[in-house]
């Protein structure tokens, strides 16, 4: 199969990405592991920043100096400027294509605060922001003719004279390897906090695949060492539930109900507190009982299902045991400030990539504007480029090395 753009990845970045490049008048395809609603886009609950004309005791510098702080200096200027400055337009594009965010009385969007600020700026659907926004880009993409190709899992890049060529993949279906030719590729494929396995907040099918295939690519990585840790997820399965709790006002207290911290401190800080309170000996809840259920039932709808499930619990009557967990990943593949990588051609974006806006550590509501963001500018960019671009011969001794690999494992003995 011959495409203009190939965008592997079907979170908000790639589905972005994707809507972007179709806009361009090009064909796109979207490959995507399984189901594009399984996506951690589609999981992140608490909501996405964005200073507005209606916020209020809030600025764009304000935003962007959380931001670097929160990143522990290590972010980049550039990049953190050009999305927080970016942060409105992709609110109200969002509000066209469909997404119905929460109001307040006055008819504005509601916003409600996030550790790392004492400022209400993070926009959301009660605690089901990313699930909103997911669903509702993937209605447009599929509206608007882009070609998505579920239960496909890309294996590696293809080149030719160091140009890019193409991807291969596997079909899941029937575990036959097959390659597509693209002239611009997009790598949208989330990041690798999977790995933790009973320890995390992601499924096990983010396993930092698409990274690996960068680094094999010899493309840069960077950052790889910084993982945030979650600091409120259920103890006994590392269930995320989201910092839209602790914004709402839930408490974090121990076994004597006493609070031992500020629950709005950055991820990073709060879960050192966390850990080093229980390595103290004690036990850590959730305390969402003074909330009351109108306001519960109303903004934390999936915190009181997720309690219930998960632990047993009545958020309305009881404490929730909670914990630490890996949650999200700041390093990737290395990008410029327009998503473009080592390989003419080939951009990234979204918790793949290392875009240099979170530093050491991200701060909750800034992925999903980083998602939406980098995704729309990775599809310009990459459509750009397809139009200069041509189609470069894939070399099918790839596809035959990687079929033997796959045929390897199949035939293998499973342990």
């Amino acid at each position: 199969m011959l495409y203009d753009v190939i965008v592997v990845g079907s979170g908000i970045s790639g589905l972005y990405a994707a809507l972007y490049a179709r806009r361009a008048g090009l064909n796109v395809a979207l490959i995507c592991k399984s189901n594009p609603l399984r996506s951690n886009s589609a999981v992140a609950s608490g909501g996405i920043n964005a200073v507005l004309k209606t916020t209020r005791q809030d600025s764009i510098r304000e935003h962007i100096a959380d931001t670097l702080k929160g990143a522990d200096k290590l972010g980049r200027f550039s990049a953190v400027s050009a999305m927080v400055a970016g942060a409105e337009e992709i609110i109200n594009e969002l509000q066209a294509m469909g997404v119905v965010f929460d109001t307040t009385d006055e008819g504005t969007i509601a916003q409600r605060p996030f550790g790392g600020t004492k400022a209400s700026r993070t926009c959301y659907i009660a605690d089901k922001t990313g699930a909103s926004i997911t669903q509702t880009l993937l209605v447009q993409c599929r509206k608007e003719g882009v070609n998505i190709l579920q239960n496909h899992v890309m294996l590696s890049i293809a080149t030719y004279k160091d140009q890019l060529s193409g991807i291969t993949l596997l079909r899941r279906r029937d575990s036959q390897v097959i390659a597509f030719a693209c002239k611009s590729l997009i790598l949208a494929g989330g990041g690798y906090a999977g790995i933790y396995r009973g320890h995390s907040t992601n499924s096990q099918e983010s396993s930092g695949d698409v990274i690996a295939i960068a680094l094999r690519a010899k493309m840069r990585l960077s950052n790889m060492e910084f993982v945030q840790f979650h600091p409120t997820t259920l103890a006994n399965s590392g269930t995320l539930i989201s910092e839209a709790a602790r914004g709402e006002g839930a408490y974090i207290v121990d076994e004597n109900g006493e609070r031992f911290t500020d629950e709005l401190l950055t991820r990073d800080k709060l879960s050192r507190n966390i850990v080093k309170h229980q390595l103290a000996g004690h036990s850590v809840y959730l305390d969402f009982r003074h909330l009351g259920e109108e306001l519960i039932d109303k903004k934390l709808p999936s915190a009181r299902k997720h309690a219930l499930n998960g632990a047993g619990i009545d958020i309305l009557s009881e404490l929730l045991p909670i914990t630490p967990s890996a949650h999200y990943t700041m390093g990737g593949i290395w990008v410029r400030d327009n998503t473009s990588t080592d390989i003419p051609n080939v951009f990234a974006c979204g918790e793949c990539a290392y875009s240099g806006v979170h530093g050491a550590n991200r701060l909750g509501g800034n992925s999903l504007l980083e998602a939406a963001y980098f995704g729309r500018l990775a599809g310009i960019e990459a459509s750009r480029a397809a139009k200069k671009g041509e189609f470069h011969p894939i070399d099918y001794a790839l596809v035959d090395k990687e079929a033997r690999y796959v045929e390897a494992i199949l035939e293998g003995e499973n342990r």
